[in-house]
């Protein structure tokens, strides 16, 4: 039985939210390797992602001055691993072969780094696969020429027939698609009780693929389409029953990129949970934010029944003409959404409404004007900075200088790297500032504190 080892790897920041980290797609990938006959072990160099301080990086420096500065970030880091270490783990498996998860493209340095250095000393082939191989295969071969096989796409889909053709399956093994649907993630390759937030057990799973929406500054559709996939309501609930009762996991995070889109789905969802008797006292969250398009008082009073305390909301800009130019759902106005809130509110979710800041044709006046209202609603505001994502719309239509446009560790929020006419840098960076401000004098004054 051939032996594959897959791996997260270590990433550098100036920080990372753990919650984000559970190897989920790894996860599936996994059941399909195991499905096909290969023995799987999972390196997770980012559990427990132990911090190192780096050096900042020349590309970096212009935010040198601010570094340090109350509520903006204080270091230039590595999570995780490092490469040594994670090159030593890696050969205790003895793998045939290794496949490495490249899912962002501002994270590909530190994953092209351990290709590199895990080819040089085992010499054994290498895979490449995740969103940023979905998204930009052809230069990660430029760029990683020791990487042997970039594979794009859903595993479930594309995982089998490319292995046949590698000639990493015996001749006339079935090699037809799976239903991603009908496959559990391998959560047990993973141990358990070290994902974790703050006393409790978590993971990741997700319910449904595939947006119908184009934003502008979205490339998740590259790698699960535009229509929507569910898997059955008991499905779902069969993992996280086996999850609770064996692995004391309480927090259930949805990675789905909209899990509301179907309301129908979605109510059903709710109920069940509401109603299992071995859930009792789970915690529900939605980390990539929930869209309020299809939410009301019905839904929101099922989502506290279910075990939601913490609502995140993808509002973008309170500028529907910006909204609209950028593709974002028009389904409720202000008046609705501000009406959606304040019974979020008086139901005693602890809310967070999420914004993009620095969208090309967006303002310093509406981001202010914005988040006063949303803090007059006693609700939170999540700052989110805007950054590229290979294939998105944005990416193909913003004039950006080279240094920018070829670089991919500049793909991230937090190097601030795209100004636009209306907002520069320093613009960002005071915004980004004086929002987390509002956030920590209202959350002191107003919320009582979660399991965040």
């Amino acid at each position: 039985m051939k032996r594959v080892l897959l791996i997260q790897p270590p990433l550098e920041d100036f920080y990372t939210t753990p919650i984000r980290l559970y190897p989920l797609g790894l996860l599936y990938v996994s059941r399909v390797f195991q499905k096909l006959g290969f023995q799987v072990e999972i390196l997770d160099c980012l559990n427990p992602p132990k911090k190192r301080v780096r050096p900042l990086p020349e590309k970096f420096s212009y935010l040198r001055p601010y570094l340090g500065r109350p509520l903006f970030f204080k270091n230039f880091q590595h999570f995780g691993l490092t490469v040594e270490e994670a090159v030593l783990k890696a050969g205790e498996s003895r793998p045939d072969f290794i496949g490495i998860n490249s899912s962002f493209a501002a994270y590909f340095s530190p994953a092209s780094e351990l290709a590199r250095r895990l080819k040089e000393k085992y010499h054994i082939p290498l895979i490449i696969g995740g969103n940023q191989a979905t998204a930009a295969a052809a230069e990660i071969k430029d760029r990683a020429p020791w990487v042997d096989l970039v594979v794009g796409g859903q595993a479930e889909r594309v995982l089998p027939e490319f292995l046949r053709k590698a000639g990493y399956l015996p001749a006339g093994q079935e090699t037809e698609p799976f239903d991603w649907k009908e496959l559990q993630p391998a959560h047990e390759l993973l141990l358990p009780g070290v994902y974790r937030i703050g006393k409790k057990n978590y993971l990741s799973l997700q319910a449904s693929r595939g947006c119908p929406h184009s934003c502008s500054f979205c490339n998740v559709h590259l790698v699960f389409g535009r229509l929507p996939d569910y898997r059955s309501v008991s499905s779902v609930l069969e993992e996280m029953r086996w999850n609770y009762e064996r692995r004391q996991v309480r927090i259930f995070n949805f990675e789905d990129d909209n899990l509301s889109t179907n309301r129908d789905w979605f109510r059903e969802f709710l109920e069940a949970v509401a109603s299992d008797e071995v859930l009792t006292g789970s915690e529900l969250t939605f980390m990539n934010g929930l869209g309020p398009e299809n939410l009301d008082s019905e839904l929101l009073a099922l989502m506290k029944r279910a075990g939601v305390r913490k609502l995140d909301l993808s509002w973008v800009s309170g500028n529907q003409s910006l909204r609209q130019k950028h593709h974002r759902p028009q389904k409720k106005d202000e008046p609705q959404f501000f009406e959606l809130l304040k019974e979020a509110r008086r139901l005693g979710f602890f809310v967070t409404v999420y914004l993009i800041l620095g969208l090309p044709g967006q303002t310093k006046e509406e981001i202010i004007e914005t988040t006063e209202k949303l803090l007059a609603l006693d609700v939170l505001v999540g700052p989110s900075v805007f950054y590229l994502t290979p294939g998105s719309e944005l990416h193909r239509t913003l004039p950006l200088p080279p240094e920018i446009a070829g670089d991919w560790d500049m793909y991230r929020a937090t190097a601030l790297a795209v100004e636009t006419e209306e907002l520069k840098r320093r613009d960002l960076i005071e915004l980004f500032l004086d929002i987390r401000r509002r956030n920590l004098e209202r959350r002191d004054k107003t919320f009582r504190f979660s399991a965040f």
